[in-house]
């Protein structure tokens, strides 16, 4: 069984990692006719743009060298700007899920995908802790994380997509979701003092330390809960929906009124639908927001145990950002040749090239995010200092050798950025992804 590996890009319609190797191209002599049953639609460039926009966000977030408070994570109630990043890729992975899944479970890749991003998790919880200790105390090391999230949630979307069709259908099972997680909440939030859910009196607190050791969850759960425990994969499940809804809403659109065409006329029917694509993004869009509202009343707006109105207000934004983006970037004109040259126009040749950067961050998103994450751990908490206040880190040293960028932050992030962008537009050039 392997791990992730980059892989040639084959012809998967879904803009999220899959494991996949290359599509092996036969003779030009022995090519098989285009037919009706293997023509696909253009990949979708509006889901992974904004994925790729997204990782610009995360790598700069990520580099913070000292974030203000205001700006990191929320204690508990409440949420705060870097609460959504993780949420947002969340919602873009349910797109991706349902591109992937639209049209069957092939459950051998299933089982080593979802096998593979639990090893993965582990593995990324390992480095972590050895840089921030120095070594890895496996009695100590963290099972639960957010590649093993990711794990669950591709199991749990896949289960569902052999008895949910549609992007109504998958609507609607965002919004039960979200109202089961919202009556969890709301139910125990009851047996608590005063009726408020506390770090000292919420059902992660019970659920996840009883159903797994203690030294094995975040922070020992001291923290009173686990973000990325099971009662918060229950609020993640309904934001991944979400996400999944908008997949099959793009493809309905793409294919309203191209059921009598044959051939390349099915495709060019199919890429000429951004009307219909909008208006149902629109309407997915607009559906989260009302849920998110309606749960409101019943329990707060927080990450820590991912409700309701945080995680569908989340998933409403980014499937309005991709419906926007959707509109730009794949709008028949930007793909449509001159008649005179052949080429794409002028309009169209400067939107291809202002998407490039961020399909290309987009496409290697598993390899960005998670790589950015461990370099950026290892430079803020290496070299191991007795005294962190007087002897710099990594990052410190790297930020004020760079402060004539603009400062020491923006330096580093910069020099940051630049060099995944560098890496992901050479893997791009060369049509390699890192898929789990």
């Amino acid at each position: 069984m392997g791990g992730p590996a980059l892989v040639p890009a084959g012809g998967e319609r879904t803009g999220a990692p899959s494991a996949q190797g290359a599509a092996v191209p036969l003779p030009r002599a022995e090519a098989p006719a285009t037919t009706p049953a293997t023509t696909r639609p253009p990949r979708v460039a509006a889901v992974d743009a904004v994925r790729g926009l997204l990782l610009v966000v995360s790598i700069v977030t990520s580099s913070l060298i000292t974030p203000p408070e205001w700006f990191e994570h929320a204690p508990w109630q409440g949420v705060h700007p870097l609460d959504v990043v993780f949420p947002a890729f969340v919602v873009l992975t349910g797109v991706g899920l349902g591109f992937a899944h639209k049209n069957g479970v092939r459950l051998p890749r299933l089982a080593r995908r979802v096998v593979v991003l639990v090893l993965a998790g582990l593995a990324y919880n390992a480095v972590l802790a050895w840089a921030r200790d120095g070594a890895v105390d496996l009695g100590a090391l963290r099972w639960t994380g957010v590649l093993q999230l990711y794990a669950a949630l591709v199991l749990v979307v896949a289960a569902l997509h052999l008895v949910v069709r549609g992007w109504v259908a998958w609507t609607a099972v965002a919004l039960g979701l979200a109202a089961a997680h919202t009556w969890l909440l709301s139910h125990w939030q009851g047996l608590c003092p005063g009726g408020v859910l506390t770090p000292q009196c919420n059902p992660s607190l019970a659920v996840d330390g009883r159903l797994f050791p203690a030294d094995h969850l975040y922070w020992q759960l001291q923290a009173g809960h686990d973000p990325e425990g099971l009662v918060a994969l229950l609020g993640a499940c309904a934001t991944a929906a979400a996400g999944t809804a908008a997949a099959h809403a793009i493809a309905a659109g793409r294919s309203s009124g191209a059921s009598r065409a044959t051939g390349r006329r099915a495709v060019a029917a199919a890429a000429a639908r951004p009307a219909a694509v909008a208006l149902r993004l629109l309407a997915v869009s607009a559906v989260l927001a009302v849920g998110a509202v309606a749960a409101s009343p019943a329990v707060p707006a927080m990450k820590r145990l991912w409700t309701a109105p945080f995680g569908l207000s989340v998933a409403a934004a980014v499937v309005l950002v991709v419906a926007l983006v959707h509109a730009v970037v794949d709008a028949p004109w930007v793909e449509a040749p001159s008649p005179r040259s052949g080429r794409p126009t002028l309009p169209g040749a400067v939107v291809q090239a202002c998407r490039r950067p961020f399909v290309a961050l987009g496409r290697n998103s598993l390899l960005v995010y998670f790589g950015s994450h461990v370099v950026v751990a290892l430079l803020l908490l290496r070299p191991l200092r007795p005294d962190p206040a007087v002897q710099p880190s990594y990052a410190q040293s790297l930020a004020e050798g760079m402060s004539w960028a603009g400062g020491p932050q923006v330096g580093f992030s910069a020099a940051l950025l630049a060099s995944w962008w560098v890496v992901a537009l050479a893997l791009h050039r060369r049509g390699w992804y890192l898929r789990a």
